[in-house]
């Protein structure tokens, strides 16, 4: 889904709008994991993945399930270096797993030749932002620091448009991962990417939600039936942002 070009006077702030209203792909979406959505994209490139090591003790549950999203990028990328402010994290990379291609730093404040010393294709945001206290300050440094040798970026996030979340509504409760700061939807993660300095220019959805009994049912029959399965945006529990960093 492209970003119209209308959009933008509302996401750099030259018009207001109270009810400001952004239609979403009507297109039925073919499911696709978010990690493979990813490799999609940033196949064949020169790839920065920040945030890479994830939680230490769901590692090695990842790798054996093909979701660790590291080692997917490195294996498929023509090359990756991986950053994250976590220590024992990248410790456990570089110790445990035999990984080289990362390093423990703060992209805030840190001198990182790695990066700075060659030109990237792609920057992948994978889960980070909604993690982030000023995702618009740490984006907007980012780009002054780095942004003259990357082409573009790839931010995910979680969508507060599914239908499980209008589930959870009905029934009173929020279902939620307990270090999350930002539930977004299209709209305002575009916002804050605009905010910081960066161009989005294309949304997608990745990560189907689990379905009820009635909906794999019929997934199970259009199967049978050699039919392509597709599903409305809002069964995705996950937003792609793709676009420049200008």
């Amino acid at each position: 889904m492209k970003l119209e070009k209308e959009i933008y006077k509302y996401l750099q702030g030259e018009e207001f709008s109270n009810s400001l209203t952004l239609d979403i792909t009507r297109e039925k979406i073919i499911p696709a994991t978010r990690e493979n959505a990813i490799l999609n994209i940033i196949k064949g490139s020169d790839v920065i993945h920040l945030g890479c090591a994830d939680h230490v003790g769901i590692i090695d549950e990842k790798i054996q399930s093909g979701r660790w999203l590291h080692k997917l990028i490195t294996d498929n990328s023509k090359s990756c270096f991986g950053i994250d402010i976590s220590s024992g994290g990248i410790a456990y990379m570089k110790d445990k797993l035999g990984y080289s291609n990362v390093k423990q730093a703060d992209v805030v404040t840190d001198t990182i030749e790695e990066i700075s010393s060659k030109n990237w294709d792609w920057v992948v945001f994978g889960e980070l932002i909604e993690h982030l206290d000023n995702p618009v300050e740490f984006l907007s440094t980012f780009k002054k620091r780095f942004g003259p040798v990357i082409k573009r970026f790839l931010i995910t996030v979680p969508s507060v448009y599914t239908a499980l979340q209008c589930r959870n509504i009905k029934n009173y409760r929020e279902v939620i991962n307990s270090d999350h700061r930002f539930w977004f939807t299209p709209y305002t993660i575009c916002r804050l990417l605009v905010s910081a300095g960066y161009s989005p220019e294309s949304i997608d959805f990745a990560n189907l939600q689990s379905l009820d009994k009635l909906s794999l049912v019929i997934r199970k029959l259009r199967k049978l039936a050699g039919m392509k399965i597709g599903y409305p945006y809002y069964y995705f529990n996950t937003i792609i942002i793709t676009g420049t960093l200008e």
